[in-house]
């Protein structure tokens, strides 16, 4: 029998400058430790200065200073597979066979970094337009397989509407002399895999403000504002009135299953004028400096975000090694 187990929220991280945001997806683990960011959301962010800016026509190789701070698709894809395997080791403890469901496939750029400031490929955009290749369509998830009433029991610690599967509040009830754990065999593994947190799968919360507040700030520092002015007179002597990349990459017009040929000419000039005006370079080095001065502001915090990180590595290796 098959079914999905409750799971985790989708990692949270800017990977595509686009207004249908590919946010990088997975099943992570999530920093019981972690604690939120040191300012509160919304405050305003000091602009730090930058002292050099590379020249870069893409990012996809150029990690991020919060990079060693958020789980990778493969620390993801091992923590969610363990996941998986103690589920059903634990539903096999109570006397049930039950198979966890596999993951439904997603688009995934290359690195975290491929597409965080949109298209900059000229060639592969005016064949894909802003999205690229695979990521318009969502793929179907299977349809859950219906669970009885005491499997659901087992597996999540609930059959109550009211309380959340597989979390803390649930468990704890007898089944067949056995007492079933807390949050049920989800809950039970989550806790083996220290993934038990508010987040239950995702990343640390402060890790994962970080690097989506350094992609929302660097957007208003001055070097990102001049570079972009330059690449709105690039796009407007190519036929094309935005402000800035995003405008671009989020125009409604582009909101459809394939590319029209206006979009991928809008995000050819798009990636040619990003190239021509170093758009991506710039971009990047304030990003990085406001992580840099996040990261040094929360170095305790984040340690322990990084420990816990290996900690739950090297327990999903464990036990994905039988």
């Amino acid at each position: 029998m098959t079914s999905s187990p409750a799971s985790g929220r989708p990692k949270a991280a800017v990977v595509l400058a686009t207004a249908a945001a590919l946010l990088a997806g997975g099943c992570s683990s999530s920093s019981p430790s972690s604690s939120g960011p040191s300012r509160p959301k919304g405050a305003a962010v000091a602009m730090p200065e930058v002292s050099a800016v590379p020249r870069l026509v893409t990012a996809a190789d150029r990690s991020l200073p919060i990079a060693p701070y958020l789980l990778s698709d493969k620390q993801s894809d091992e923590l969610t597979a363990a996941q998986a395997k103690l589920t059903e080791r634990c539903m096999t403890r109570f006397g049930f066979r039950y198979t966890s469901p596999v993951p439904v496939p997603v688009f995934r750029p290359r690195t975290p970094t491929q597409f965080r400031y949109g298209v900059t490929d000229p060639e592969a955009a005016a064949v894909d337009g802003f999205a690229p290749a695979g990521s318009r369509t969502a793929p179907a998830a299977a349809e859950p397989a219906s669970l009885s009433a005491e499997t659901t029991l087992v597996l999540t610690g609930t059959n109550d509407p009211h309380v959340k599967p597989g979390s803390t509040a649930a468990g704890g009830q007898v089944y067949k002399g056995r007492k079933v754990p807390v949050g049920g065999c989800v809950g039970e593994a989550r806790a083996r895999l220290l993934s038990e947190g508010p987040e239950a799968g995702g990343d640390a919360e402060l890790s994962n403000d970080i690097n989506i507040d350094s992609f929302e700030s660097s957007r208003k520092h001055p070097l990102v504002r001049a570079v972009f002015a330059k690449w709105s007179r690039c796009m407007e002597a190519r036929g094309f009135s935005y402000p800035d990349p995003l405008a671009a990459t989020g125009d409604s017009a582009w909101h459809t299953n394939t590319a029209s040929a206006k979009e991928k000419a809008a995000a050819r000039a798009d990636a040619d004028c990003k190239r021509r005006n170093n758009v991506v370079g710039v971009w990047y080095a304030v990003d990085a400096a406001l992580q840099r001065q996040a990261i040094e502001k929360n170095g305790a915090a984040l340690d322990k975000i990084k420990k816990a990180i290996a900690a739950r590595v090297k327990i999903a290796a464990a036990v994905l090694a039988g």
